[in-house]
């Protein structure tokens, strides 16, 4: 019985672990809209520190899943969770669910934000260093489309 009721505590504390981490996953998102560097420096600390903490939580959970139903998979639990009696139980596991969709979602659209500054920043690399990172092309002769052509200028001193 204790194993029980620590599971439903234990769940609750995933929640409010993940909607931390949903909050940092905004915060995230608008540093790196914003270019703000030294936002995003310390919100990867706060991020990699909460999500160390969930990798915890989710071992922890998995233990006590293991001591009530016999098996630590998500299936098992859902099973056990679906026949208890104890209120509140499911609607801490449908959260915990809900929100872990959510920070998925927020991480993924962060990391496709976080490719497209960094395209952008080696394309003005390209361009300052007068190279370029694509693939050569060529012509109908066989020729590279790039070849005897010079990086733009882009000023003289």
């Amino acid at each position: 019985m204790q194993a029980q009721l620590d599971l439903h505590r234990h769940l609750d504390q995933e929640v409010l672990n993940l909607q931390a981490i949903l909050d940092v996953l905004r915060q995230e998102h608008t540093a790196l809209t914003e270019a703000d560097v030294d936002a995003i420096e310390r919100i990867t600390t706060s991020k990699n520190r909460l999500l160390s903490i969930q990798l915890e939580l989710t071992q922890s959970r998995r233990r006590l899943t293991h001591a009530v139903c016999g098996s630590d998979t998500e299936e098992s639990l859902g099973k056990y969770i679906e026949s208890s009696a104890q209120p509140g139980l499911a609607q801490s596991y449908s959260r915990l669910q809900e929100l872990a969709a959510e920070c998925n979602l927020a991480n993924r659209i962060n990391g496709r934000l976080i490719t497209q500054r960094q395209q952008h920043t080696r394309g003005a690399l390209d361009i300052l260093r007068h190279t370029d990172s694509t693939a050569a092309t060529y012509s109908h002769a066989g020729k590279s489309a790039t070849e005897g052509q010079a990086g733009r200028t882009l000023g003289k001193a």
